[in-house]
């Protein structure tokens, strides 16, 4: 039965129902509790592309584990103990949160601040839960987890911005000095104007701006790791490896698209801003794609196999 034909089926025969309308109440008051969080989450997506980006691939990624992952789409509409224990957990967080920042020091109050977000992820987790039913429970806490982590994440990636920007200036420039290149490394500032940091290659100067910083890359890279990991349930240092793989790749492939834009500047001065782009998109999906396969993310092949041994089997 098609997914929509189902939840209407289920709506159809839940309508009458007082537990059914209860349990929409509760799910529409937190969805008004958690306006302004879904809203700054909008806001920063669109801000900043990279942060776009970065949820773009994991609902790709999410597509990935539905289609290979064996989803059982069973008694939907219903507040099922999985769901249940998802609401729970974010009533409890929310009331962590309110009289932590009204009874706790000042000090502790951006602390205690922060419980919004895994209580809003929860809250989305409970909801799924109940739409989609019981069966959701492992891809709703690998999405939902993934989730909580990207808004973690993307809190940090001002004050991350100038340490990453450093880190890709030099490892872009030592990597340049042993390919026989003459590079320089500093800062120029001018007044009334924030510093830059430049790169020198051969006389030619490369401003390693806000996007060479690689946050993206890392971002997304170590996202698709914890996915993984939260997906295929790995245990405490297998999720700390697939953390690492996904920081190590993610770091070296923002210094191999830096290397091979400042390589080919210098033939491609009139199209360089295509270049860039190019080469940016080419080192940014060639970085997912590797980690995916290193990681054993589910590509569809292990259906077929599946599907060929019980053929065979017959």
């Amino acid at each position: 039965m098609a997914l929509h034909t189902q939840l209407l089926a289920s709506f159809l025969e839940k309508k009458s129902d007082a537990n059914f309308w209860i349990s929409v109440s509760i799910f529409t008051a937190l969805g008004f509790a958690f306006a302004n969080t879904t809203l700054w989450f909008i806001h920063g997506a669109q801000e900043q592309s990279r942060l776009f980006n970065a949820m773009a691939v994991l609902g790709l990624a999410m597509v990935m584990l539905l289609r290979n992952g064996k989803v059982d789409i069973r008694e939907t509409l219903t507040l099922n103990p999985s769901a249940k224990r998802a609401l729970m957990t974010t009533f409890v967080l929310l009331a962590a949160q309110f009289f932590g920042s009204r009874l706790a020091p000042d000090r502790w109050h951006a602390l205690f601040s922060l419980l919004t977000v895994p209580a809003y992820c929860c809250g989305l987790a409970a909801f799924f839960r109940f739409v989609f039913g019981e069966g959701t429970r492992r891809l709703t806490r690998t999405a939902f987890g993934t989730l909580c982590a990207f808004l973690f994440l993307s809190m940090f990636m001002q004050p991350l911005d100038w340490p990453l920007r450093g880190l890709a200036g030099a490892w872009s420039a030592s990597a340049l000095e042993w390919m026989g290149r003459t590079v320089e490394l500093g800062l120029v500032g001018e007044a009334n104007s924030p510093p830059k940091l430049i790169l020198w290659v051969n006389e030619y100067p490369f401003h390693v701006a806000s996007e060479c910083n690689g946050f993206g890359v890392i971002l997304t890279s170590l996202l698709i790791a914890l996915l993984l990991a939260l997906y295929q349930r790995l245990n405490a240092v297998d999720t700390l490896l697939n953390l690492l793989a996904g920081l190590a790749l993610g770091f070296v492939f923002n210094i191999l698209r830096i290397v091979v834009i400042v390589l080919l500047a210098p033939m491609l001065m009139e199209h360089y801003m295509l270049m860039h782009e190019i080469v940016g998109a080419l080192s940014f999906w060639g970085c997912i794609i590797l980690l995916w396969l290193a990681l054993k993310g589910p590509t569809g092949e292990e259906e077929g196999a599946e599907k060929a041994a019980a053929a065979a089997e017959n």
